[in-house]
Formats: structure tokens, C-alpha cells, sequence
């Protein structure tokens, strides 16, 4: 003979599922669904809240991440502006497609036609472009090739010639200069004497400068390399062959990348 046990609500069971009940409710996390008269409200499992896109904008926080402040349109508005007032009126010898130059830049009407900049440029804010020696009949002194993206606070100086070919990155505060002030006749102020003969520089594509980096060639020719790293606060006075990493004051090669076994090599 076989025996069946039915499950039957007692009253310490409806105690315990209203008592559960109540706590979820009072907590806000659900309600309790309704059931038929004289039953207890059964007890469904809370609601898990569908978070959105914005909860999960930075995983690390359960607050959302703000947004831009929007007086920062002004100062795109005005770098906007600025590039097209450029390009309009500024006798540039070349002036590309999707050029963006900072409100705050310093590029001098007088000597723009010795300056050369290709498409899509940025130039960050408080950079400075210079030609303290405009020398007629000859070609740009500055040229600026596709892509190019020179930090903020970044100086370029050239008399004779400085060449930034495509794709070129500045960090922060890098000053490149062809050229350096005369200082030869100790009787005179350094201020009056003019400026050295200099030499001409080329930094071919794809290479990276780094923060606070000194490109600086007082005579001949200096080239660095396509694909190269010049690392923070080093000063690159002498040419450097392609793929190389150079570090230190005077800089130096600390590592190069070797094509024929495809890899870096130290030293």
C-alpha cells in the first residue's frame, strides 16, 4: 500500500513567506504578486534591475561618467575658425585638406609662404612655428607632411630647412631647430648677433618623439630615420639610420630593429 504526502500552507509557512515578503518590499527591489483570497503571496525572486549602457560606461564605479564640459565647444569653435582663417588668408605654400590648427598657435603671416603643411595636421595648442631668416627664392622652410600630429607647446625653428615627413608624432613640448644663436663675439649681447648657418633636418616617416625631445642640428645635414623612437628629454644631435630607439644627452642608439631576423636588438 502506498502512502502520499500533500504539501499543505501551515501557519508557521505563511508567517515566514509574508515576513520575507514584507523585507523585499520595504527594500524596493520588488512587489509581492497578488494570489487567490485567503492564500499567501507567493513569493516570486526579485527583479534583476537591466542595467544600461551608460552603468556600464567604466566598469569600476556604479556611478555613470560624466559628460564634456560643453564650454569646450568654444574652444573647438574657435579652433575651427581659426584653421579656416589660415587657409584663407595666410599665403601658405601649401595648405592640405583637414588641417587642424589650435586657437593658440603662433604662425607669423610674414613668413607663411615658407611654410608648407599637408592634409590632415594637427597642430596642438601653443605650438609655434619659426622663421627667424626669410631668405627669398628658395623653397618652404618648414614642411609638415600628411598625418602629422605635433604636441601641445611643441617649437619648430627653422632657417634653412626642417622636413616632418607622414605620420610623424610630437609629444608634449618637443623643439626641433636647424639653426642656433650666434654667440662668437663675447663683447656683443647673444640677443644681437644674429643667428648660426645652421644646417637642414629631415625626420622621415612614422617616427615618434617624445615628450620634452630636442631635434637640434647646428651644421650639415641630420636625419632620423623612418620608424624611430626618441625617447623623453633626449637630445638628438646626430643622424640615426631607420627603426632605431634612441635615449640620453647626446642621444644615443639603445636599440634597433633588425629586418632580417624580425626583431628588436639592444645595443
Amino acid at each position: 500500500m502506498r502512502t502520499y504526502f500533500t504539501a499543505s500552507p501551515s501557519a508557521a509557512g505563511y508567517r515566514a513567506s509574508r515576513t520575507f515578503a514584507e523585507g523585499c518590499s520595504q527594500a524596493g527591489d520588488w512587489e509581492p504578486t497578488p494570489s487567490e483570497p485567503g492564500q499567501p503571496a507567493r513569493a516570486d525572486p526579485p527583479r534583476i534591475k537591466k542595467e544600461s549602457e551608460d552603468d556600464l560606461a567604466d566598469p569600476g564605479t556604479s556611478t555613470r561618467v560624466p559628460t564634456e564640459d560643453p564650454l569646450m565647444w568654444i574652444s573647438r569653435l574657435a579652433t575651427k575658425l581659426n584653421s579656416k582663417w589660415l587657409k584663407l588668408t595666410y599665403p601658405f605654400d601649401g595648405f592640405g585638406r583637414g588641417v587642424s590648427i589650435h586657437h593658440t598657435c603662433e604662425v607669423r603671416r610674414s613668413y607663411a609662404h615658407k611654410i608648407r603643411i599637408e592634409d590632415s595636421v594637427l597642430l596642438d595648442r601653443e605650438v609655434w612655428l619659426n622663421v627667424p631668416v626669410v631668405a627669398s627664392g628658395s623653397g618652404p622652410a618648414i614642411i609638415i607632411g600628411r598625418g602629422a600630429n605635433v604636441g601641445r607647446r611643441s617649437t619648430i625653428s627653422a632657417r634653412n630647412q626642417v622636413c616632418i615627413q607622414e605620420n610623424v608624432l610630437f609629444a608634449p613640448g618637443v623643439f626641433v631647430t636647424d639653426h642656433n644663436h650666434q654667440y662668437s663675439d663675447p663683447r656683443l649681447p647673444i640677443s644681437e648677433q644674429g643667428v648660426s648657418s645652421g644646417g637642414r633636418i629631415v625626420i622621415e616617416q612614422n617616427c615618434w618623439l617624445g615628450y620634452g625631445s630636442m631635434i637640434l642640428a647646428g651644421r650639415g645635414e641630420l636625419i632620423i630615420g623612418r620608424n624611430s623612437v626618441v625617447g623623453a628629454y633626449s637630445v638628438v644631435t646626430q643622424s640615426c639610420p631607420p627603426y632605431s630607439v634612441l635615449v640620453g644627452n647626446p642621444a644615443q642608439v639603445v636599440k634597433h630593429y633588425d629586418v632580417s631576423c624580425d626583431k628588436w636588438i639592444r645595443g
